[in-house]
């Protein structure tokens, strides 16, 4: 790489370095990154298994993966269609949620648990829509670094990197798909209850 890309990549960086710290700050009042990242991982407290369905085996299959493929500029930008596309239908499903109503159920524990549902079915799109907005600037930068001779560890570290996140945001779009079926089933049992 020239100079000038690798200045390019050292503003990138601290770019990067610096939006990290101020997005992760305690008790910040617009973008409270931490207290989403906190209220998702809390989703499995109750079961510990799930942390390591969830996040330590993508991280094994991503380092496997990384070192049997390279990712490659022509991954990168696919992807990054393919996240376009998962974004966009993760705000769809925001919107549906913000419509929902429980006023006319007339058992008080089963609303409370549909919106303790709902709770959570946001919060997960929130948290995998800012991995989705994480993964899209990843890919931009990595198509180019692709482009690029690069060592291959750094190679498998940064392409690791890049699966890993993409196996997290699948499972978790696995997660919110599942939470929107029992909300399905719920409002489906609801308008039987009434019509009955």
């Amino acid at each position: 790489m020239n100079c000038l890309k690798w200045i390019g990549l050292g503003i990138v960086i601290l770019f990067g370095v610096l939006m990290l710290i101020f997005l992760l700050r305690k008790n910040d009042s617009f973008f409270n990154i931490r207290q989403t990242i906190k209220e998702h991982l809390c989703l499995f407290k109750n079961c510990k298994i799930q942390y390591v369905i969830f996040y330590i085996l993508p991280l094994f299959f991503a380092v496997g993966l990384s070192l049997i493929y390279q990712a490659s500029q022509n991954l990168y930008s696919g992807v990054s269609v393919i996240l376009g596309i998962v974004l966009s239908m993760l705000l769809g499903i925001l919107s549906i949620l913000a419509g929902q109503d429980f006023a006319s159920v007339q058992d008080e524990n089963q609303k409370q648990r549909a919106k303790m549902v709902v709770k959570e079915t946001i919060n997960s799109i929130v948290f995998n829509s800012m991995l989705c907005i994480f993964l899209l600037l990843y890919s931009l930068i990595m198509s180019e670094v692709a482009s690029q001779e690069i060592n291959f560890v750094l190679n498998c570290v940064l392409s690791s990197i890049f699966y890993y996140i993409f196996i997290v945001i699948l499972f978790t779009l696995f997660l919110i798909v599942k939470h929107m079926s029992r909300l399905i089933e719920f409002n489906l049992k609801v308008k039987k209850d009434k019509d009955n």
